[in-house]
């Protein structure tokens, strides 16, 4: 073979390219599907050090789902909340956050390392065999046609290519997927630069506490992290007129910490400079490419929901690549994944640029409190929010809405009995009169209400006597109160947009 031949591989069904979190995710969700993946990653290892530092009850339980959340749990820890303090470190708001397991089956905020969850991630892929990660990978072409797409990239300076069903661009903000199809950024006006630092204590520093602390100075807002063992992150706003190369020196960083800690007392083992900005692609989906993660959408780390917004994303489009692939469902399916994933994100982006917008304006109690309600309660509360423009019944009703997970009467949580399917819920003579209505086994877990307490609970709280749950675990719709006529379209159309079974 010649230095310039190009090693073709055999056919896959879906290339992901990145291996981070968003993109680690999805293989695994795939793989749990018995699809076949391949993962390019640019960089030949897990990188060392923290990025992200939060994520949510929701992606715990996409962790579930692919069989990893009892490896990472005890790696991470449960985040009390924050504080907030002004320049003389004096408290202005307490924000905790709920310390009991809340309706998704998982606490509502965790503090984690970075390289271990990447490592619980890849190892869930080792046990995948429909999974081939690539590291070293440079991708440098992308061709689409109506069928698939040709993608070509380089390892140790060889030339290969693959020709896939779907490309996912899970890649980051510098995304090569995103930049093979005609989109462009929408700004949503927020831009500022930012020091990061991060900290593995030498010494005892109990007194920093458990509590995310939020320095609330006009002149320096600056925040302060908890993060799981002994790592610490501390992230300071820059001024327009200091320079990348100056304020990433110990002279400027330690004097600009607070709370405050000292050489003795810990190695800063990571400083680098970040542009937090607000944007989302226009355009998340191209014929047979997808874009997920930072590829899709860049938010301030205000709220913590970066990385989260990036594995909503995933478990999104994932279980409708699989309801393509295995389950025959329509094409027109994957359409709904950017319509319902961008205006979820937007809310979210919004609402952490509104909150960094308070932190660097709000320096006393009154003026944070009505900052957060202008009422003047100091009240914060989690966004919870269900899916606008969701996919469902043609009464809309309960389509999108955030499901909880009970706790079926054989001991199994209902993610883990819905095993990446529909779970529907009914009562046992709905079931059995409509039963020619209902999905097959492949796509979905018929479930009797009568025969599980807490799945009848469910049904009366929802004031519905039928119900369908979607793999990423968001309502499909639900048959109001005693409409008994309405059971069997109900069945039949969720059959219909999630199978060819007709």
């Amino acid at each position: 073979m010649s230095s310039n031949s190009v090693d073709t591989m055999s056919p896959t069904e879906v290339v992901i390219v990145g291996l981070g979190p968003t993109g680690a995710t999805l293989a695994n969700i795939l793989g749990g599907y018995g699809i076949n993946v391949l993962v390019l990653e640019r960089e030949e290892s897990i990188y060392p050090l923290p990025r992200a530092v939060h994520f949510d009850d929701e992606a715990m339980r996409v962790f579930q789902s692919v069989g990893l959340a009892g490896q990472i749990d005890p790696k991470v820890r449960v985040n009390c909340g924050t504080r907030f303090v002004d320049k003389n470190q004096d408290l202005l708001l307490d924000w905790p956050r709920p310390q009991d397991i809340g309706p998704l089956g998982w606490y509502p905020s965790y503090r984690f390392h970075q390289p271990d969850l990447e490592a619980d991630l890849n190892d869930g892929l080792a046990r995948q065999d429909s999974v081939t990660v690539l590291r070293g990978c440079t991708v440098t072409d992308i061709v689409q046609d109506n069928d698939g797409a040709i993608i070509s990239w380089k390892q140790n300076g060889k030339p290969s290519q693959v020709r896939a069903d779907f490309v996912v661009g899970a890649d980051g903000a510098r995304s090569v997927v995103r930049h093979s199809f005609d989109c462009d950024w929408e700004d949503l006006g927020f831009k500022e630069r930012w020091l990061v630092v991060d900290v593995q204590l030498t010494a005892d520093r109990s007194d920093l506490g458990d509590f995310t602390i939020q320095t609330c100075d006009r002149a320096r807002p600056t925040t302060y992290v908890r993060c799981p063992r002994e790592w610490r992150r501390w992230e300071i706003s820059l001024h327009d007129h200091e320079r990348d190369e100056d304020v990433v020196g110990d002279d400027f960083i330690w004097p600009h910490m607070r709370p405050s800690i000292t050489p003795d007392e810990g190695r800063i083992v990571r400083r680098a400079v970040y542009n937090f900005e607000s944007k989302l692609s226009d355009k998340w989906r191209d014929r047979r490419c997808f874009i997920a993660g930072d590829a899709a959408h860049l938010m301030p780390p205000f709220l913590g929901q970066g990385m989260c917004a990036g594995v909503r994303d995933v478990a999104n489009l994932g279980w409708k690549l699989a309801a393509v692939l295995r389950w025959n469902a329509p094409d027109a399916l994957l359409d709904t994944y950017e319509r319902e994933r961008r205006p979820h994100t937007r809310v979210y982006i919004e609402t952490a640029v509104n909150v960094g917008r308070m932190m660097n304006n709000a320096e006393t109690a009154e003026t944070l409190t009505h900052a957060i309600n202008p009422d003047g309660s100091a009240q914060m509360k989690s966004i919870s929010r269900g899916l606008a423009h969701a996919m469902g019944p043609a009464d809309g009703h309960l389509a999108g809405a955030r499901m909880p997970q009970p706790v079926l009467a054989d001991g199994r949580r209902l993610s883990d009995a819905m095993a990446g399917r529909f779970a529907v819920i009914a009562g046992r003579d709905a079931l059995a009169d409509h039963a020619d209505h209902l999905p097959d086994d492949a796509s979905a877990i018929i479930l009797d209400a009568d025969a599980h307490e807490a799945l009848a609970d469910l049904l009366e709280i929802q004031g519905v006597s039928a119900l369908a749950i979607r793999p990423d675990f968001y309502c499909y719709g639900g048959v109001q109160g005693g409409d008994a006529a309405a059971i069997a379209p109900f069945f039949s159309d969720l059959r219909a947009q999630i199978s060819s079974t007709a």
